[in-house]
């Protein structure tokens, strides 16, 4: 999740395999919460503190482009804070697209678990190829080995192959702007893979934020994550509709046994375009 990140108009979008989402959890929100927690980067952190109460909060935690050096006292107490709320907190971990070693990435694994009581990771660059699979396999495995609980979210932002399925139990298939998420063209959404899948917007307005978190169950997503700042630092503040957004999320149906055949879920999209050309 660079801020220098390119923008497509359109991306696979990935879930859990089986085609019929089980009982399931209501769709949580997924912050990247990069804001120093001093200020009003502080008022932000008890903003999540406080939605954590109503709706499923999962934050992404970064200290310095991953752990930092050592220790920060203000993150530990943000870190903490929000997981005594109910929410949780996944550490942030770069991969430069498999082109980082190895060794760099389970160093930082390490340096996040022995300094902040996290809940899982979130991989940041991650590949779409067959070629480069091995390199996430490996780090997702490395990560389990820590603790079985920890959830591992991936994050290529773009299409990707479905084996990486097995490097990640959440991956981002969408990371970008507003105008392109609401042109996701039919055809790219698998229903077989409801409940893996995760979806972050920058730069919408409310209208279509309330769009976005009501059909997000519909469409099989776990997490999701939209807001108006903008470019080149999307996350560097929550949306100014957060309260609103809260709500929103809040209020959808768990997805229950919710099935969307292939079928369904194309002519909803065609509907959906149809009614922008009307």
């Amino acid at each position: 999740m660079k801020k220098t990140l390119s923008t497509l108009a359109a991306s696979v979008l990935l879930g859990l395999g089986g085609g019929h989402a089980e009982a399931a959890a209501q769709v949580e929100l997924l912050v990247p919460a990069y804001f120093y927690p001093a200020d009003s980067g502080s008022d932000y952190w008890q903003a999540l503190d406080a939605a954590a109460s109503r709706v499923g909060v999962t934050a992404i935690v970064n200290v310095n482009s991953g752990p930092g050096d050592a220790l920060d006292p203000n993150y530990l107490a943000v870190v903490e804070s929000l997981r005594a709320a109910g929410g949780r907190v996944l550490g942030y971990v770069h991969t430069s697209w498999g082109g980082r070693s190895a060794a760099a990435e389970r160093a930082d694994v390490d340096a996040y678990l022995a300094r902040y009581p996290l809940d899982g990771f979130f991989i940041d660059e991650m590949a779409t190829d067959i070629g480069t699979l091995a390199h996430y396999t490996d780090l997702y495995g490395y990560i389990k080995g820590k603790g079985a609980q920890l959830t591992v979210l991936g994050n290529p932002g773009v299409p990707t192959d479905p084996a990486y399925l097995g490097a990640a139990d959440v991956i981002v298939g969408f990371e970008g702007y507003a105008a392109d998420y609401a042109r996701l063209p039919p055809g790219y959404l698998d229903p077989a893979y409801t409940r893996r899948l995760a979806s972050i917007v920058h730069e919408a307005s409310e209208a279509q934020m309330a769009e976005f978190i009501a059909n997000s169950a519909t469409l099989g997503l776990a997490m999701i994550y939209v807001t108006d700042d903008r470019m080149p630092d999307p996350y560097d503040t929550l949306p100014s509709y957060w309260t609103q957004e809260v709500e929103r999320a809040a209020a959808l149906p768990a997805p229950g046994t919710l099935a969307l055949g292939a079928a369904g879920a194309l002519a909803w999209l065609a509907s959906r375009r149809h009614r922008r050309q009307g």
